[in-house]
């Protein structure tokens, strides 16, 4: 007796979209590949794909699916956006011998139906998908650590400070720069605390003591 089951797993960003493309698609697969399919085993969430954090996906991994078991999925961009969490998911399901079936890669490539391909086919395919999310994953980062040094060198041919904005008095805004003219004696004269005058001038303690001091020089 075949105790394994055969999973779809459908994925829309917002409550708005409609999953019926997708759902339709994976059933006609199903029929014209003679896969039993039941309509609870269609597993639905509604949100972003850029973490794996998602509510019905953590149901279906964590406990429905089992060894041998099968999971069908339209696109890969609906089981996740980030190249690297995908290659570790595939790993995951490689690991616990798990088949993926992904509709949107051709079909002459990773068809695995039913005992129609050998295990190591299988396998095969699972770390040839692997090894190219995993190269794909590394020329995203490449790519934008390289968008990241041009952005700098171009800020800095601009003249343009990066990182945090310095902090002096005049980066203050009108308001604080009054009530510290008005505060700043009555704080030397120990009228005021300087836990009091930094919540009013709204300053953290380092920020605080620096234009203190830069106040105290232009007095």
């Amino acid at each position: 007796m075949n105790n394994n089951y055969t999973y779809a797993y459908v994925r829309v960003s917002s409550k708005e979209q409609n999953t019926d493309r997708q759902v339709e698609a994976i059933k006609e697969y199903c029929k014209q590949n003679q896969i039993e399919l039941e309509e609870r085993n269609i597993i639905i969430d509604k949100a972003s794909g850029k973490d794996f954090n998602r509510e019905n996906y953590s149901v279906l991994r964590n406990s429905l699916l089992r060894k041998g078991d099968t999971l069908i999925i339209k696109e890969l961009d609906r089981l996740g956006r980030n190249k690297t969490e995908i290659k570790k998911e595939l790993e995951y399901f490689k690991e616990q011998e798990i088949r993926v079936k992904i509709l949107n890669i051709p079909t002459t490539l990773i068809e695995f139906t039913g005992e129609q391909s050998p295990q190591w086919i299988l396998e095969m395919i699972n770390n040839i998908l692997i090894e190219v999310l995993g190269a794909i994953s590394e020329e995203e980062r490449l790519k934008i650590r390289q968008r990241q040094r041009e952005g700098i060198e171009i800020a800095k041919a601009n003249g343009k400070h990066l990182g945090r904005p310095k902090m002096n008095f005049e980066s203050l805004t009108e308001k604080q720069q009054n009530l510290i003219h008005e505060y700043y004696p009555r704080w030397q004269n120990k009228e005021i605390t300087a836990t009091d005058f930094m919540k009013l001038v709204e300053l953290k303690r380092g920020t605080f003591y620096k234009i203190m001091n830069e106040y105290k020089e232009r007095m």
